[in-house]
């Protein structure tokens, strides 16, 4: 293993209510595959956080990018920022992010600006059969993490299980072993 990729640190923030559900499957794919890069990796539940919604106030942009709310997005900011590489899963719900998901990403706008050559990937599942109904889900993708203007940001990648409803309709599938492949190729960004 080369020494850059075992400073690499993964980090995904795991948006689905369903623990052991497709986006968890396929997103212990993505880590297994950057384990095996050389890659440290850490995945936080986002439904077992106390996440209270942005109050739309702003006073993070004029005190340091400290948000005046107490809650577990203090953790999450951390680990995020002390990522290389950041993955949101979260189901498709209606084209896009789920609730808890958005929760999350909406109080991102506190620590924004100390978003530096990160890597983003998006690891989602839902019924639609095919990727032209996550055409929305992966427009949000691109159009949230363009709000991280630092230095060194970019796509990753981003892989969805498709026809998924029930947990475990993901395995066996095609996306699995995209998630496994990605997870790989963090390593090397």
């Amino acid at each position: 293993m080369k020494e850059n990729r075992m400073s690499k640190k993964v980090f995904v923030l795991m948006g689905s209510p369903r623990k052991h559900g497709n986006c968890d499957r396929l997103s212990d794919e993505f880590l297994r595959g950057a384990k095996e890069s050389g890659c440290r990796t850490e995945k936080i539940y986002l439904k077992e956080k106390k996440i209270k919604d942005c109050l739309g106030c702003c006073a993070c942009q004029k005190n340091g990018g400290v948000c005046v709310q107490k809650d577990d997005m203090q953790e999450i900011f951390e680990k995020m920022k002390e990522a290389d590489v950041i993955a949101f899963a979260s189901p498709v719900y209606f084209y896009t992010w789920n609730a808890l998901m958005k929760r999350a990403l909406d109080r991102t706008i506190a620590v924004e600006a100390s978003f530096i050559n990160k890597a983003f990937y998006l690891i989602s599942a839902g019924q639609a059969p095919g990727e032209q109904y996550m055409a929305t889900m992966i427009d949000s993708f691109r159009k949230y993490i363009g709000c991280f203007r630092g230095e060194g940001n970019r796509e990753g990648g981003y892989v969805f299980g498709y026809g998924t409803d029930k947990p475990g309709d993901v395995e066996g599938t095609e996306a699995m072993e995209a998630a496994y492949k990605m997870g790989l190729s963090v390593g090397n960004f």
